[in-house]
């Protein structure tokens, strides 16, 4: 074997497990901020109730490179007249890959700025390829472009956006209809109508389960999954009915059934996370091994992984999760920001934030005034919240089972159509949705809270932008410099992440 082969090989496999690291502290925030954020049970249980939903997921993946079966980029540019692969380029690419997308996850974790690792795939593929289509074979700029599958690439970020502003609206909606249903004194609303959220919640649940899940990841799809699959409906208004029955009984200790709603679901979101998404990470090492010991490979999809590798992964997920004080960071800035009555924000407030609440404001105070009367005095009846407490949780636990219901239910629906979806964008925006919904923000902190918005949505709007640069970049390096630019790229991604870690937490003093 080539020594630069050898090299590159055990680089990617070296920054596969360390993305796997930074990877989860950027997606802890999907299954972790309606547990953390309601305080419905102790982080020791939140925690050991996700990690068992990233081990079975990790045991359950279906394992193919999820990214690479959409298509990014023709493997058939990358193979020489006599049909032989180009190892070195296709090393390349997926070390370029790698490289950038370590950098930028553990940029955004800095931060504390949630984004879509699944987004950061596809651009660094898309960087990666183009830049070594340019150095390593002929044709030029025009040819290097070509290799790129613009079709399906514009069907993932498209249906990502799109999402983002469904999951928004939704959770609005059914935020504000659940309030109204429950109000904020569920000792007296729960045991009369606790039932029909809990049927509901479970429901919604038990479909993303099965879709999300266990069908993607290819468990019980010729079995008993196949058999619920030709009677869907039938199945979830048996799943309603029981668990509306078991809302009824318990209709007193609401909490109790509140926190199985929410600990279900945070299983549920790791489970899908890792059942799916995890070979986003490993998927590039998986491929580049592949090319490197498989003859006939198919890399336009056709990458399983390897049984063993995907426990291991689960595993490094898993501590990840446990250990990693920017996964912390991450799930704190979403908390601040969905949290009801005044939280301090590590976000500054800024003029065009201040000019959008205001305008927004009088937008509301327009049609508020269209609105009769009495139903305004019945609404603000039931909206009214209790005498805060300094004992209080970010939000309580009806709003944290709203966020897991609605992420939950787009990301099944999204699954079974066969859209492309980003978790992390759905459940950042679910919360946020819920929050305006059960109108939980103050006119004090309005403006730092639509900064913070506003600059997270800056940050997705920028993360293709900096994915594709930094894994052209990185890919050039690689492919122009041989065994030096492998050296080189891990020099710069070694330099990188010594200097984010020296970055200050930004996080403001207190614990929310």
């Amino acid at each position: 074997m080539d020594p630069t082969i050898g090299i590159a090989l055990a680089v990617i496999i070296g920054l596969a497990v360390f993305d796997l690291w930074v990877g989860v502290a950027n997606d802890a925030v999907n299954f972790l901020n309606s547990a953390i954020g309601s305080r419905i049970a102790t982080r020791r249980t939140i925690y050991a109730v996700a990690a068992l939903g990233v081990l079975f997921g990790a045991l359950t993946s279906n394992g193919l490179m999820e990214v690479a079966r959409r298509g990014v980029f023709d493997p058939s540019t990358f193979y020489a007249g006599d049909g032989s692969l180009m190892i070195t380029a296709v090393l390349a690419i997926y070390l370029g890959v790698m490289a950038a997308d370590v950098l930028m996850l553990d940029l955004f974790n800095t931060f504390g700025l949630p984004t879509s690792t699944t987004v950061s795939i596809v651009s660094e593929l898309v960087g990666a390829s183009i830049a070594v289509a340019l150095w390593l074979t002929p044709g030029g700029v025009g040819a290097a472009l070509g290799v790129i599958n613009t079709g399906p690439v514009l069907g993932i970020y498209t249906g990502i956006f799109l999402s983002v502003i469904v999951a928004f609206t939704v959770s609005a909606v059914l935020m504000f209809m659940v309030r109204l249903m429950l109000g904020h004194d569920l000792e007296k609303s729960f045991p009369r109508w606790g039932w029909l959220w809990t049927g509901v919640s479970f429901a919604c649940l038990a479909y993303f389960v099965l879709y999300k899940g266990l069908k993607n990841a290819g468990v019980g799809v010729d079995g008993p999954l196949a058999a619920i699959e030709q009677n869907v409906w039938g199945f979830l208004a048996v799943v309603f009915v029981v668990f509306a029955v078991v809302g009824a009984i318990f209709g007193r200790r609401h909490r109790v059934v509140m926190a199985a709603i929410i600990l279900v679901g945070t299983g549920a979101l790791g489970l899908a996370f890792a059942g799916n998404d995890l070979v986003n990470f490993i998927g590039p090492s998986v491929a580049a091994a592949q090319a490197v010991f498989v003859s006939d490979v198919d890399l336009s999809g056709k990458v399983p992984t390897p049984a063993w590798a995907l426990l291991v992964a689960g595993a490094v997920m898993v501590v990840a999760l446990l250990r990693s004080r920017k996964a912390h960071r991450v799930t704190d800035t979403e908390i601040r920001l969905a949290s009801h009555g005044a939280t301090s924000q590590r976000f500054r407030k800024s003029a065009f934030a201040a000019w959008l609440v205001r305008f927004n404001l009088g937008v509301f105070s327009a049609v508020k005034g269209l609105v009769p009367a009495g139903v305004k005095a019945s609404v603000a009846r039931r909206m009214e919240r209790p005498e805060p407490s300094p004992d209080d949780p970010p939000y309580d636990p009806l709003r944290a089972s709203v966020n897991l219901v609605v992420a939950s239910l787009l990301i099944s629906i999204g699954t079974t159509r066969g859209l492309p979806l980003s978790t992390t964008y759905i459940t950042f925006t679910s919360a946020m949705g819920a929050a305006l919904g059960d109108v939980s923000w103050t006119r004090a902190d309005a403006d730092q809270r639509v900064t913070g918005i506003l600059t997270v949505f800056g940050g997705w709007a920028l993360t293709g932008v900096i994915a594709a640069s930094g894994a052209f970049v990185m890919a050039s390096i690689i492919a122009l410099g041989g065994t030096f630019g492998v050296l080189a790229a891990v020099g710069l991604v070694s330099v990188g992440l010594w200097r984010l870690a020296r970055v200050a937490d930004p996080s403001p003093p207190g614990k929310v």
